[in-house]
């Protein structure tokens, strides 16, 4: 193992100030189906390969904590489910060139001892490698994202450091060079990177969105791998929100051009949804929703289709549903996928023309999937509007 400390951190942030509509759409024909009902599945991380089956992974909230991997087979309409491992948390998946699954996930719990750990399925079983840390204890979100040569990268949340160091809570990746995992602190700001969302450019170049969820300097940050050290920059925050902590939740996807784009959660009370987006070295932040409670730890959901017009998935913890909103022209609208305690933790992808949902299921304890046509989206018009339209940002 080798540790890489280079970084390059910027605070300075530039932000352009848009206005949007809330409003309702009409609801999408979704389809909803459980994929398991064995256990609550918290934490979905799901994947559609290029022949059309869908990949999740998902942990059961039973004791110990059961990592599961689902497959949809396109052709006989069904899933499949099988363990991976025990005493697992903060799944995050990725396919290979292959189209195989690959894992990136930490041990249950904040207790010394808590490790990172990498899982890839290699076309007969699955092959499992604990990352050979310094760290005592590696706890909450991790992301993973392959590189052309399915080489993996993993974003981690160094609950602990090597002992003795004095390190705690901050924002690191490891990467298999093809012959060590190359560590490097993103930022070492304390309580930076909770929350955390991977992702790999056709370059190569990892793109980092990630939370700062110190009372003092909470906020929304992004980091960029330029091959020699960390780039990072504030989104949103404290600085520019006063008395509101956003950063829960986070989210990255990249577009056909390679530039971020975010979905997070405003933790205040009331709190929110919120998008981000950075063009020519500018940040964009859109207020997507508004909820009068967020959950803990949860996590947004975001994808783009073909013309990058987002979708966002999300938990409205305060009436226990999962909601979706899509940026249709100067409108955010949002409809209701599912309720009664069903939600948590979404994870959502655009396949050719279905939208993709899985979500927990807490009241019936189970993972459920949702499918709808990607044109029902954008054909959909406002229904509600606020009489006055909401600032997307106190900004200065």
């Amino acid at each position: 193992m080798r540790d890489v400390t280079r970084s390059n951190s910027a605070r300075g942030l530039a932000i352009s100030l848009t206005v949007v509509l809330l409003g309702t759409a009409s609801a999408a024909n979704w389809t909803r189906e459980f994929v398991d009902q064995s256990g609550t599945g918290k934490f979905s991380s799901m994947k559609i390969d290029r022949a059309g089956n869908a990949h999740l992974v998902y942990v059961v909230d039973d004791q110990p904590q059961t990592l599961k991997y689902a497959f949809w087979d396109h052709v006989l309409k069904r899933w499949f489910t099988m363990k991976v491992a025990s005493g697992a948390s903060f799944p995050s998946l990725a396919l290979d060139s292959k189209q195989h699954p690959a894992i990136s996930w930490a041990d249950a719990g904040t207790i010394l001892g808590c490790k990172l750990h990498y899982t890839h399925w290699d076309g007969t079983s699955w092959k499992n490698e604990t990352v050979p840390l310094a760290a005592e204890t590696v706890a909450f979100y991790t992301s993973l994202a392959l590189d052309r040569n399915d080489a993996p990268s993993m974003s981690f949340y160094e609950y602990n450091g090597p002992r003795g160091s004095g390190f705690r809570v901050r924002m690191r990746v490891a990467t298999w060079t093809g012959k060590e995992w190359e560590v490097s602190t993103v930022d070492g700001q304390n309580q930076s990177g909770k929350f955390n969302s991977l992702a790999i450019d056709s370059k190569g170049h990892l793109h980092l969105a990630y939370a700062n969820v110190n009372a003092g300097t909470a906020g929304t940050r992004y980091g960029f791998w330029d091959g020699e050290s960390w780039h990072v920059e504030e989104v949103d925050g404290l600085g520019h929100h006063t008395f509101q902590y956003v950063g829960y939740g986070v989210f990255i996807v990249l577009d056909k051009d390679g530039d971020p784009h975010i979905s997070y959660l405003n933790y205040s009370n009331p709190g929110g949804v919120k998008y981000a987006f950075r063009k020519g070295g500018q940040w964009k932040v859109q207020t997507v929703d508004q909820i009068a409670r967020v959950g803990y730890p949860d996590r947004t959901a975001l994808a783009l289709d073909d013309q990058r017009r987002p979708i966002v998935a999300y938990y409205d913890a305060s009436q226990g549903t999962v909601k979706v909103a899509h940026l249709d022209g100067s409108a955010w609208l949002t409809e209701t996928v599912d309720g009664g305690g069903c939600g948590y933790t979404p994870s959502l992808q655009i396949h050719g023309d279905t939208v993709w949902l899985s979500y927990a299921d807490e009241a019936n304890r189970g993972i459920k999937v949702a499918r709808a046509p990607l044109a029902e989206f954008f054909q959909n018009r406002l229904s509600r509007a606020p009489e006055k339209a909401p600032a997307l940002s106190d900004h200065p």
